[in-house]
This record gives structure tokens, sequence and C-alpha cells, in this order.
């Protein structure tokens, strides 16, 4: 039996209503894991919108747009 990770993490958001964030860390939980272990089997898509809810929630930097001088 072969659980996906990608399926699961989009179904707990689609179905609890949380952020991607919040059902990483539930399934890691759930797995009895590590975030970096699970980190490794994201696909793409899912660590994009993890990225643009970062971005939102003001977690990371922003790019630079100008070069140093």
């Amino acid at each position: 039996m072969s659980i996906d990770v990608n399926t699961t993490i989009e179904e707990m958001v689609r179905n609890l209503q949380i952020t991607y964030m919040e059902a990483i860390v539930k399934y890691t939980d759930d797995v009895d894991g590590e975030i970096e272990m699970v980190a490794k089997l994201l696909n793409r898509s899912i660590k994009d919108k993890l990225e643009a809810e970062a971005h939102d929630l003001n977690m990371m930097k922003k790019p630079i747009s100008k070069l140093p001088l």
C-alpha cells in the first residue's frame, strides 16, 4: 500500500480548510515523521503554494529588485 503524500496534503487542505503549512505539520505529526523527510516528498506544486503562503504572511524576504552598488 502506497500513500501519496501530495494527495493526502491536498485533501487535508481542502477538507479541513487549513493552510498548506498546517497540513504539512499535521501530516508529519500523524505519521510520526520529521518535517525534513516530508519536505523531500513534496511536489513542485505544493512547494509553490507553500511559498506563496509564506510570502503572504511576510515569512520570507522579499526579492531585491535592484543590483547592489
